[in-house]
C-alpha cells in the first residue's frame, strides 16, 4: 500500500489490483500478440499516474501514453523503464525535457519534426499521429503518408510507430469510426510494402475493446477500460467484465448538529427548515472536487449501513441530514462512494447521475484533491486502510 498525504479526516481508495485485472480482461479480449499501450493521461484519469504506471508495468504493459510533460517525467524518475508516448500536448522548449528522460515525441507538423531533429544527438525513436475525424491533432489522413517519408529525410529521426484516435460512445458514431479504421488500415497497409517500419501501428480504444472491433493493427491503446470506466453513453455497453479502480471516498464525522424547526442550514439551500434536524459535517468539500447535486437531484452518502441525503457543500464541508441515525457519534466513518453492509453501494455512476454530469467528469473533480491510498496486493478493510491515514507517516 502506498499513500499521497496523511490528513486522516478525509481519504479516497485506488484498488490497484483492480486496475491490473481489467489490464488481464484487456489483453483477453484483443489476444496476447496484440500490443497494449495503457493510457495514463490526466493523472492516470484522475487514480495517480504514478503508482497506477508501476502496476501497469509489473502488469505487462507493452508502453504507457500521456500528454502532460510533468507527469511523464515523474513517472520516469519512479523508476518506470516502459516506453512512454507523449501523445501532442508538449511545446518546442519541452522537447530537450522528452529526449532527456527518453520519452517518445508524437509528431503530426513539420516544425514539430525539425525541432525534435535538431535536438537529438543520436537517433531516436519518434511516433506520427494521423488525423481521421476526431478533429483535434493529427497530420491529415492522405497527408500521412507522404509526411512520414518526409521525416526519414532528416536526420536522427525514427518512426517506430504510426497511431490514430477512433472513439465511439452509440451505434452512429460506431459506424462512422468503422469507415474512418478503413482509411487508417489503408495506410498502415501501405507502410508495410513500402518498406517503412516495422512499426506499432494503432488506432482502436477502450471502446473498441469493448465492442469487440478488430483491425489489422498490432496495438491498441485504452484508458477507460483500465480504469473501469466504461467509454460509451448510458445504456450502450455491458461493463460488468471489469471492475472500478475508486474503490472508495469517505471522511469522518467532524460535526454533529441539531437545528429547531425554522432554522437555517446554509448552502444547502434549505433556509427556514420545516422540521428539526440533526445534521452532520465532514472534511470533505468543493476544494476536494465535491458538488451540490443537480436542480432535482437528491445526492446521498453511507452512514451505519443506510443511504442518508448530502444537504449541503460548501468550500471545505459537506453537510448530511443524520435525522434517521439514533446516536450519531463523532468520527464515524461516512463514505461518498463505496460499500456498507446493508446499503445499496455508492459508485462514480451514482455520483454522476446526481450531478447531471459523467463518471470520468466526476473522477476528474476528484483528481489528486484527497488523501489516496493505494490498496496493493494485500487484503484489507477500509477501516484498517483509514486507520492508516491516523497512525503512520509512510506505508509500504
Amino acid at each position: 500500500m502506498r499513500r499521497r498525504t496523511s490528513n486522516p479526516g478525509a481519504w479516497a481508495i485506488v484498488d490497484l489490483d483492480a486496475l491490473e485485472y481489467n489490464y488481464r480482461e484487456i489483453v483477453r479480449r484483443v489476444g496476447s500478440d496484440v500490443r497494449v499501450i495503457a493510457s495514463i493521461k490526466a493523472n492516470a484519469y484522475g487514480f495517480g499516474a504514478v503508482a497506477c504506471a508501476k502496476r501497469l508495468e509489473k502488469a505487462g504493459s507493452f508502453a504507457l501514453a500521456t500528454g502532460n510533460v510533468e507527469e511523464a517525467i515523474a513517472v520516469r524518475e519512479a523508476g518506470v523503464g516502459l516506453p512512454i508516448l507523449m501523445f501532442g500536448g508538449f511545446l518546442p522548449a519541452d522537447v530537450p525535457r522528452l529526449l532527456q528522460h527518453n520519452l517518445i515525441p508524437t509528431l503530426y507538423n513539420k516544425e514539430m519534426a525539425e525541432t525534435v531533429s535538431a535536438a537529438a544527438a543520436r537517433e531516436v525513436e519518434v511516433y506520427v499521429k494521423v488525423e481521421c475525424g476526431l478533429g483535434r491533432l493529427g497530420v491529415p489522413l492522405e497527408e500521412a503518408f507522404a509526411y512520414i517519408g518526409s521525416i526519414h529525410a532528416l536526420p536522427n529521426l525514427r518512426v517506430a510507430g504510426v497511431y490514430t484516435h477512433l472513439p465511439f460512445f452509440d451505434a452512429a458514431s460506431r459506424a462512422r469510426s468503422e469507415r474512418q479504421l478503413k482509411g487508417f488500415d489503408d495506410l498502415a497497409a501501405g507502410l508495410e510494402q513500402s518498406g517503412i517500419g516495422p512499426l506499432v501501428t494503432q488506432a482502436l480504444a477502450s471502446s473498441a475493446v469493448l465492442e469487440g472491433l478488430t483491425d489489422r493493427c498490432n496495438a491498441v491503446c485504452v484508458g477507460h477500460l483500465l480504469y473501469g470506466l466504461s467509454p460509451m453513453a448510458p445504456g450502450e455497453a455491458d461493463l460488468s467484465a471489469f471492475r472500478p479502480v475508486l474503490k472508495e471516498v469517505g471522511a469522518r464525522l467532524i460535526h454533529v448538529g441539531h437545528h429547531p424547526a425554522g432554522g437555517d442550514i446554509g448552502m444547502g439551500g434549505l433556509y427556514g427548515i420545516a422540521k428539526a434536524m440533526k445534521i452532520g459535517v465532514i472534511p470533505l468539500g468543493m476544494q476536494n472536487g465535491m458538488r451540490a447535486p443537480a436542480p432535482g437531484k437528491t445526492a446521498e452518502v453511507l452512514i451505519r449501513g443506510r443511504r442518508v441525503p448530502s444537504i449541503g457543500v460548501s468550500l471545505e464541508h459537506m453537510t448530511i441530514d443524520l435525522s434517521a441515525l439514533a446516536t450519531p457519534v463523532l468520527e464515524e466513518t461516512v463514505l461518498v462512494l463505496g460499500a456498507m453492509a446493508g446499503a445499496q453501494p455508492i459508485d462514480l455512476e451514482d455520483l454522476a447521475v446526481w450531478r447531471s454530469s459523467a463518471p470520468l467528469e466526476v473522477a476528474m473533480t476528484l483528481s489528486d484533491r484527497i488523501p489516496t491510498i493505494f490498496a496493493d496486493g494485500e487484503q484489507h478493510s477500509s477501516t484498517d486502510l483509514q486507520s492508516n491515514l491516523v497512525s503512520q507517516t509512510s506505508v509500504s
